[in-house]
């Protein structure tokens, strides 16, 4: 008789796991391993059972849905998150619903416990049936060794670039503090640092001006991933000291960082705006505001007021959207809507890049959206 279980894991069947998603994701455990491609959430000292959702079948795995929390803070606001990872099914057991019941107890357990949005990465329309879309801002500039010659000539590498070992913590320190340091981070506890800027087989860097640390980076091939410079004037000569070690380079930035995006604008061979992972909100006031006051920070907001009624997947949500002199307010509201939106037309017309249905709205809505949602490659799961 098949007794099937739903629910999350258990610390003793962490090898299991493991093994599992290595088998399902055609891994052999070695030169591709979970330990080895996400450090921050497999080793031995991680437990990540708890957040696990599995599917047993004679306490033999069947299935999977990993759900990793955390947080960030964006415009002042700390927003509680959680990513979504190993979604597994075992090849022999396909098409009998567990992955679709394990996604949706995920979802509602998120919703429960007041998570503001998830995100996740995968084919679009098959995670659109548990709520998430293509959103998010990504800036992706692509610099070819053309471009790099005629903008920087035959100049030499200003800095030198060098990887950051595990226990190098004078640099990790400094990443640390620039880190801290801007209008959006991420949280990173200082001590998984090195684990979390070395996941999905990505290197971190630093450049040195002297005994300076001027900024440093993550590249995963010839993407550079996550960039900050100590001094906005250090950031070009970074990029020339990455581009002297190699021919092409893509250099993927949030829209917040403005000077960094000026810089490169007159330099790349392909600007390009996208939507890096997928995501779903499930409390808009306060995402909303959170990313409406990041974004008040460095660009312009014209004064206005909007009202939107939003069929969320956590629920109904009536919202009065005010900005005034660059303040950003967002409340509950009774106020006659000016639109209703499902929740995947709300996660396209806040955080999607394109939206028709935004370019219907009056001007100071469409130069307020979209929002910069933002995920650093580092904090995917």
């Amino acid at each position: 008789m098949t007794e099937l279980y739903y629910g999350c894991g258990s610390q003793d069947q962490f090898d299991e796991y493991i093994d599992f998603i290595n088998y399902v994701f055609g891994f052999n455990g070695d030169e591709e391993d979970f330990k080895k491609l996400l450090p921050k959430l497999f080793q031995s000292d991680r437990n990540p059972m708890p957040g696990t959702y599995l599917v047993t079948d004679h306490d033999r795995i069947k299935a999977a849905v990993g759900v990793y929390e955390g947080e960030v803070t964006a415009g002042g606001m700390t927003l509680r998150t959680a990513g979504i990872g190993n979604v597994a099914v075992h090849p022999y057991e396909r098409s009998k619903g567990y992955m679709k019941k394990l996604m949706h107890m995920a979802v509602d357990d998120m919703i429960r416990n007041q998570i503001d949005y998830s995100f996740l990465s995968g084919i679009r329309q098959r995670y659109n049936y548990f709520s998430f879309e293509k959103a998010g801002v990504c800036y992706y500039f692509e610099l070819d060794k053309t471009n790099i010659r005629h903008v920087f000539g035959d100049v030499k590498a200003p800095y030198q670039m060098k990887m950051v070992e595990a226990d190098d913590d004078a640099s990790l320190d400094v990443i640390d503090k620039l880190i801290r340091s801007k209008s959006y981070v991420p949280e990173r506890k200082r001590k998984d640092l090195h684990r979390i800027l070395c996941s999905w087989y990505a290197h971190p860097y630093i450049f040195l001006d002297g005994e300076r640390i001027a900024g440093y980076c993550v590249i995963n091939d010839n993407e550079v991933t996550e960039i900050l410079a100590e001094r906005d004037e250090d950031f070009l000569k970074i990029i020339r000291t990455i581009a002297a070690e190699k021919n092409e380079i893509t250099v993927l930035l949030p829209d917040y960082l403005t000077t960094y995006k000026e810089a490169l604008e007159p330099a790349a061979e392909q600007m390009k705006v996208g939507s890096g992972v997928m995501f779903s909100v499930f409390c808009y006031q306060r995402v909303i505001q959170a990313f409406m006051k990041l974004k008040a920070g460095y660009t312009v907001m014209p004064d206005g007021t909007f009202t939107v009624r939003i069929h969320g997947r956590a629920g109904e949500e009536n919202l009065t959207v005010t900005v005034r002199n660059q303040e950003v307010t967002v409340t509950e509201s009774t106020a006659e809507p000016v639109t209703e939106l499902s929740h995947l037309e709300a996660m396209r017309f806040f955080f999607a890049p394109i939206c028709e249905k935004r370019r219907q709205m009056p001007s100071f809505v469409q130069c307020w959206f979209p929002l910069p949602l933002w995920i650093y490659a580092a904090d995917n799961v």
